[in-house]
Protein backbone atom coordinates (compact mmCIF):
# COMPACT_ATOMS: atom_id res chain seq x y z
CA UNK A 1 0.00 0.00 0.00
CA UNK A 2 3.10 2.50 0.56
CA UNK A 3 4.95 1.51 -2.43
CA UNK A 4 1.39 2.15 -4.07
CA UNK A 5 0.77 5.30 -2.79
CA UNK A 6 4.43 6.65 -3.92
CA UNK A 7 4.48 5.45 -6.90
CA UNK A 8 0.67 7.65 -7.39
CA UNK A 9 2.40 10.61 -6.25
CA UNK A 10 5.12 10.10 -8.62
CA UNK A 11 2.74 9.88 -11.33
CA UNK A 12 0.68 12.73 -10.29
CA UNK A 13 4.23 14.78 -10.58
CA UNK A 14 4.80 13.77 -13.80
CA UNK A 15 1.01 14.51 -15.24
CA UNK A 16 1.04 18.44 -13.30
CA UNK A 17 4.60 18.69 -14.77
CA UNK A 18 5.95 17.48 -17.94
CA UNK A 19 3.07 16.50 -19.61
CA UNK A 20 1.02 19.78 -18.64
CA UNK A 21 3.56 21.95 -19.73
CA UNK A 22 4.01 19.80 -23.06
CA UNK A 23 0.43 19.79 -23.48
CA UNK A 24 0.22 23.38 -22.92
CA UNK A 25 2.35 23.47 -25.63
CA UNK A 26 1.67 21.64 -28.20
CA UNK A 27 -2.38 23.72 -27.35
CA UNK A 28 -0.47 27.06 -28.48
CA UNK A 29 0.84 25.77 -31.25
CA UNK A 30 -2.48 24.62 -32.34
CA UNK A 31 -3.47 27.96 -31.72
CA UNK A 32 -1.06 28.90 -34.30
CA UNK A 33 -2.52 27.31 -36.87
CA UNK A 34 -6.19 27.75 -36.67
CA UNK A 35 -8.06 29.76 -38.79
CA UNK A 36 -5.14 30.17 -41.56
CA UNK A 37 -6.15 30.22 -45.65
CA UNK A 38 -3.95 27.16 -45.64
CA UNK A 39 -4.22 25.36 -42.25
CA UNK A 40 -2.75 21.91 -43.72
CA UNK A 41 0.75 23.13 -44.24
CA UNK A 42 0.54 25.61 -41.47
CA UNK A 43 0.02 22.62 -38.94
CA UNK A 44 2.78 21.47 -40.61
CA UNK A 45 5.21 23.83 -39.85
CA UNK A 46 3.57 23.82 -36.67
CA UNK A 47 4.59 20.62 -35.60
CA UNK A 48 7.96 21.31 -36.83
CA UNK A 49 8.21 24.22 -34.78
CA UNK A 50 7.09 21.91 -31.65
CA UNK A 51 9.92 19.37 -32.17
CA UNK A 52 12.36 21.88 -32.26
CA UNK A 53 10.85 23.62 -29.02
CA UNK A 54 11.03 20.38 -27.22
CA UNK A 55 14.38 19.23 -28.36
CA UNK A 56 15.27 21.86 -26.05
CA UNK A 57 13.61 20.53 -22.95
CA UNK A 58 14.65 16.78 -21.39
CA UNK A 59 12.58 14.45 -23.49
CA UNK A 60 14.48 11.33 -22.96
CA UNK A 61 14.69 12.42 -19.29
CA UNK A 62 10.76 11.86 -19.04
CA UNK A 63 10.70 8.69 -20.93
CA UNK A 64 13.39 6.81 -18.69
CA UNK A 65 11.17 8.57 -15.59
CA UNK A 66 8.20 6.84 -17.36
CA UNK A 67 10.51 3.97 -17.91
CA UNK A 68 11.04 3.50 -14.54
CA UNK A 69 7.52 4.09 -13.08
CA UNK A 70 6.11 1.76 -15.47
CA UNK A 71 8.74 -1.38 -13.58
CA UNK A 72 7.06 0.06 -10.45
CA UNK A 73 3.15 -0.49 -11.76
CA UNK A 74 3.77 -3.98 -13.05
CA UNK A 75 5.24 -4.98 -9.69
CA UNK A 76 2.45 -3.17 -7.56
CA UNK A 77 -1.02 -4.05 -10.22
CA UNK A 78 -2.41 -7.11 -10.42
CA UNK A 79 -4.52 -9.00 -12.45
CA UNK A 80 -7.60 -6.50 -12.01
CA UNK A 81 -5.87 -4.26 -13.82
CA UNK A 82 -5.07 -6.26 -16.74
CA UNK A 83 -7.30 -5.96 -19.27
CA UNK A 84 -7.07 -7.51 -23.21
CA UNK A 85 -7.60 -3.75 -24.63
CA UNK A 86 -6.99 -0.30 -23.47
CA UNK A 87 -8.58 2.39 -25.56
CA UNK A 88 -7.77 5.54 -24.72
CA UNK A 89 -8.99 8.94 -26.80
CA UNK A 90 -8.99 12.64 -25.70
CA UNK A 91 -12.31 12.64 -24.02
CA UNK A 92 -15.51 13.42 -25.37
CA UNK A 93 -16.28 16.81 -25.62
CA UNK A 94 -19.54 18.97 -25.11
CA UNK A 95 -20.65 22.05 -27.33
CA UNK A 96 -21.56 25.60 -25.66
CA UNK A 97 -25.29 23.56 -25.12
CA UNK A 98 -24.29 20.59 -23.11
CA UNK A 99 -24.22 18.23 -25.98
CA UNK A 100 -21.75 15.21 -26.81
CA UNK A 101 -19.60 15.16 -29.31
CA UNK A 102 -21.61 11.89 -30.91
CA UNK A 103 -18.93 11.13 -33.41
CA UNK A 104 -16.20 10.05 -30.40
CA UNK A 105 -19.12 8.50 -28.57
CA UNK A 106 -20.20 6.43 -31.52
CA UNK A 107 -16.42 5.47 -32.32
CA UNK A 108 -15.57 4.20 -29.10
CA UNK A 109 -18.80 2.28 -28.38
CA UNK A 110 -18.59 0.39 -31.70
CA UNK A 111 -14.80 0.12 -30.95
CA UNK A 112 -15.87 -1.79 -27.53
CA UNK A 113 -18.67 -3.44 -28.43
CA UNK A 114 -16.90 -5.17 -32.22
CA UNK A 115 -13.63 -6.33 -29.78
CA UNK A 116 -15.07 -7.61 -26.74
CA UNK A 117 -17.62 -9.84 -29.40
CA UNK A 118 -15.21 -10.77 -31.71
CA UNK A 119 -12.10 -11.21 -29.53
CA UNK A 120 -12.01 -14.79 -27.47
CA UNK A 121 -9.70 -16.29 -24.78
CA UNK A 122 -7.92 -20.02 -25.37
CA UNK A 123 -11.12 -21.41 -23.02
CA UNK A 124 -13.89 -18.86 -25.33
CA UNK A 125 -14.44 -16.81 -22.51
CA UNK A 126 -14.54 -12.85 -23.99
CA UNK A 127 -11.66 -10.45 -23.89
CA UNK A 128 -12.52 -7.71 -21.26
CA UNK A 129 -11.67 -4.08 -23.17
CA UNK A 130 -11.11 -1.00 -20.94
CA UNK A 131 -13.12 2.26 -21.78
CA UNK A 132 -13.18 4.84 -19.22
CA UNK A 133 -16.39 6.32 -19.88
CA UNK A 134 -17.91 3.28 -18.36
CA UNK A 135 -15.61 3.61 -15.55
CA UNK A 136 -17.81 3.90 -12.14
CA UNK A 137 -15.89 7.40 -10.23
CA UNK A 138 -14.69 6.79 -7.20
CA UNK A 139 -11.11 7.87 -4.95
CA UNK A 140 -8.72 5.77 -7.40
CA UNK A 141 -10.60 6.01 -10.54
CA UNK A 142 -7.27 7.45 -12.49
CA UNK A 143 -4.76 5.15 -10.48
CA UNK A 144 -6.55 1.90 -11.75
CA UNK A 145 -6.65 3.82 -15.16
CA UNK A 146 -2.93 4.60 -15.60
CA UNK A 147 -2.16 1.14 -13.87
CA UNK A 148 -4.43 -0.67 -16.58
CA UNK A 149 -2.68 1.11 -19.14
CA UNK A 150 0.74 -0.41 -17.77
CA UNK A 151 -1.10 -3.88 -17.43
CA UNK A 152 -3.08 -4.37 -20.41
CA UNK A 153 -1.54 -5.86 -23.60
CA UNK A 154 -2.86 -3.92 -26.18
CA UNK A 155 -3.47 0.17 -25.94
CA UNK A 156 -5.38 1.14 -28.60
CA UNK A 157 -4.69 5.62 -29.48
CA UNK A 158 -7.23 7.12 -31.15
CA UNK A 159 -5.36 10.33 -32.20
CA UNK A 160 -6.69 13.54 -33.22
CA UNK A 161 -4.43 16.94 -33.49
CA UNK A 162 -5.99 17.29 -29.67
CA UNK A 163 -5.17 14.52 -28.02
CA UNK A 164 -1.36 15.74 -27.19
CA UNK A 165 -3.02 18.82 -25.18
CA UNK A 166 -4.53 16.59 -22.37
CA UNK A 167 -1.89 16.18 -20.25
CA UNK A 168 -3.61 12.42 -18.79
CA UNK A 169 -3.69 11.42 -22.60
CA UNK A 170 0.28 12.31 -23.28
CA UNK A 171 0.78 10.52 -19.91
CA UNK A 172 -1.03 7.12 -21.19
CA UNK A 173 0.85 7.63 -24.38
CA UNK A 174 3.86 7.84 -22.64
CA UNK A 175 3.26 4.65 -20.53
CA UNK A 176 2.25 2.85 -23.48
CA UNK A 177 4.41 3.76 -25.65
CA UNK A 178 7.30 2.41 -23.17
CA UNK A 179 6.05 -1.25 -23.89
CA UNK A 180 7.23 -2.59 -26.96
CA UNK A 181 3.61 -3.81 -28.84
CA UNK A 182 1.56 -2.52 -26.58
CA UNK A 183 0.67 0.34 -28.60
CA UNK A 184 -1.90 0.61 -31.41
CA UNK A 185 -2.44 4.10 -32.59
CA UNK A 186 -5.86 4.87 -35.04
CA UNK A 187 -6.39 8.53 -36.81
CA UNK A 188 -9.64 10.10 -35.73
CA UNK A 189 -10.45 13.48 -37.95
CA UNK A 190 -6.41 13.54 -39.21
CA UNK A 191 -7.23 13.75 -43.12
CA UNK A 192 -3.81 14.58 -43.97
CA UNK A 193 -2.14 12.49 -46.62
CA UNK A 194 1.29 11.96 -44.72
CA UNK A 195 0.04 12.93 -41.32
CA UNK A 196 2.60 14.96 -38.72
CA UNK A 197 2.53 13.35 -34.90
CA UNK A 198 4.05 15.98 -32.39
CA UNK A 199 4.94 13.46 -30.57
CA UNK A 200 7.74 10.60 -31.38
CA UNK A 201 5.87 7.58 -32.56
CA UNK A 202 7.19 4.16 -31.04
CA UNK A 203 9.38 2.29 -32.79
CA UNK A 204 8.46 0.34 -35.89
CA UNK A 205 4.87 2.16 -36.10
CA UNK A 206 4.67 4.26 -39.42
CA UNK A 207 2.44 6.98 -40.28
CA UNK A 208 1.15 5.97 -43.68
CA UNK A 209 0.24 2.30 -42.31
CA UNK A 210 -1.99 4.33 -39.83
CA UNK A 211 -3.84 5.96 -42.27
CA UNK A 212 -4.19 2.66 -44.51
CA UNK A 213 -5.33 1.12 -41.11
CA UNK A 214 -7.85 3.46 -39.93
CA UNK A 215 -10.03 2.17 -37.33
CA UNK A 216 -9.59 -0.67 -34.83
CA UNK A 217 -12.46 -3.08 -36.53
CA UNK A 218 -10.74 -3.03 -39.19
CA UNK A 219 -10.18 -6.91 -40.60
CA UNK A 220 -6.93 -7.19 -40.58
CA UNK A 221 -6.46 -5.73 -36.92
CA UNK A 222 -9.60 -8.18 -35.67
CA UNK A 223 -7.44 -10.95 -37.64
CA UNK A 224 -3.94 -10.09 -35.85
CA UNK A 225 -5.98 -9.68 -32.53
CA UNK A 226 -7.76 -12.91 -32.36
CA UNK A 227 -4.69 -15.28 -33.27
CA UNK A 228 -3.20 -13.35 -30.35
CA UNK A 229 -5.33 -13.75 -27.65
CA UNK A 230 -6.32 -17.22 -28.86
CA UNK A 231 -3.65 -17.98 -27.22
CA UNK A 232 -3.58 -16.17 -23.94
CA UNK A 233 -5.71 -17.99 -21.07
CA UNK A 234 -8.59 -16.06 -19.54
CA UNK A 235 -7.50 -16.35 -15.78
CA UNK A 236 -4.71 -14.41 -16.19
CA UNK A 237 -6.94 -11.33 -16.68
CA UNK A 238 -9.44 -9.33 -14.97
CA UNK A 239 -13.53 -10.15 -15.21
CA UNK A 240 -14.44 -7.10 -15.15
CA UNK A 241 -16.01 -5.72 -18.78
Amino acid sequence: EIKQRRIVKCLKMLIDGPMALLASMWKDALKHSAGTKNPLEKYKNVVVSFHQDTRLRPLKAVENWVSNINEKIQDVATKEHRYGVFLSHQGIKTDGYGYQDSKMKIIMDLSKNRLQNDLCFKDKKKVPVFLDMDMIPGDRQHETMLFSVCKSDKVMVFLDKEFFARKWCLMEYFLAKNRNGAIMPFLVDMKIDNPVIPIPLPEGVVCSEMVAISEPTNEKVLGVLRRYFCEKESSEYTDRY
